[in-house]
């Protein structure tokens, strides 16, 4: 049994971000880390790779002592994602740029998340404080 779910985000140009729950803990690779990687290994794609060797920690820690995934496995996940494909076990993923200005303009398009938005906005609690987000159709909800 699982004791926690683990998340890796990944997006060219913009670095990897991983998520563990239960505790949660966060990090992340910056895009600059990457391609400092790449300069020191010619040929390869830093993002690639990063993807490859976690989902072969995934498979390796998922709590099944006979699931594993190879080498062949893992330069097959590398490769694909080297060429462009998207690999997931996600139900949805959404990646996008934000800006800060008009963070709480249309509280309409927030609900259900007006509680985890207001946690990760601009006037969210400083660093090391975290707290679950509850979801509501009642705008104005307090976390």
């Amino acid at each position: 049994m699982p004791n926690s779910q683990f998340y890796v985000v990944g997006k060219k140009g913009s670095g990897v971000l991983f998520i563990r729950t239960s505790p949660l803990r966060v990090a992340s690779v910056s895009h600059d880390v990457i391609v400092q990687y790449e300069t020191a290994h010619p040929g390869v794609d830093g993002y690639a790779r990063v993807a490859a060797a976690a989902k072969a920690m995934l498979v390796s820690q998922d709590g099944k002592p006979e699931t594993s995934i190879d080498q062949v496995q893992i330069q097959g996940i590398e490769t694909l994602i080297a060429g462009g494909a998207v690999v997931s076990d996600a139900d949805f993923a959404l990646v996008g740029e934000v800006v800060d200005a008009g963070w709480d303009f249309n509280r309409d398009v927030q609900l259900p998340i007006e509680s985890a938005l207001k946690a990760v906005g601009p006037s969210g609690p400083a660093a090391g404080q975290l707290f679950e987000a509850i979801l509501s159709d009642s705008p104005n909800t307090t976390p």
